[in-house]
């Protein structure tokens, strides 16, 4: 799981680090939608009444809100559990999908309390068939690149996230692998009990 974890934290910090200097040259409908929710999230994260220790659950609680939206978690979710998704049932799959949500959420909130002053360059935007992807480039300090993707889906006419790659390595294909791995040695009961037990320790 330790993978896994590391992806995610590249992830939430990249995506926290995206809202001090983002420079996009150029973007279409979707690079845009990005853009502005990073810029509405950094807003919370520098708001002077929310901040301190004693406001950091009502500074994430309103984060969320501002970022949450523009997931769209149950894409992701099923993409995540891949194949097995059709062999779970209703019930199953809306209990997983809740899971699966506050794991992102969590892993996403408790690392927004520190970010520096790094950057982040909007290179191109791509469309297919419903399909985007929004490419840029997270600088550091050091003057280290790293490339990240989002990719997103017209759902009803809403454009959501539903996946982020970083440095050619894929967020929904990394818990896939994870997810994969543990269900070839237990049953699908057991995940959920094991992501269960990972929300209640966060």
């Amino acid at each position: 799981m330790k993978n896994r974890e590391k992806i995610v934290t590249i992830f939430v910090v990249v995506f926290i680090m995206m809202s001090v200097t983002s420079t996009f040259l150029w973007a279409g409908e979707a690079g845009d939608l990005v853009k502005q929710t990073i810029e509405n999230g950094l807003r919370i994260i520098k708001d002077p009444a929310l901040a301190g220790k004693d406001k950091t659950s009502e500074r994430r609680k309103r984060l969320w809100e501002e970022i949450g939206p523009i997931f769209n978690m149950e894409e992701m979710a099923k993409r995540a559990l891949g194949r097995h998704w059709r062999e779970r049932t209703t019930e199953e799959r809306k209990e997983y999908v809740e899971l699966f949500t506050e794991l992102i959420k969590n892993s996403y909130l408790e690392k927004t309390d520190t970010y520096s002053g790094e950057k982040v360059e909007f290179l191109r935007e791509r469309e297919d068939k419903g399909y985007y992807k929004v490419q840029t480039k997270f600088i550091a300090r050091a003057g280290k690149a790293i490339e990240v993707d989002f990719s997103l889906i017209n759902n009803s006419g809403k454009l959501q996230i539903y996946d982020v790659t970083i440095e050619g390595v894929s967020l929904v294909n990394n818990y896939r692998s994870q997810f994969n791995n543990f269900l070839l040695r237990s049953p699908f009961k057991a995940l959920v009990q094991s992501m269960r037990e990972k929300t209640l320790k966060d």
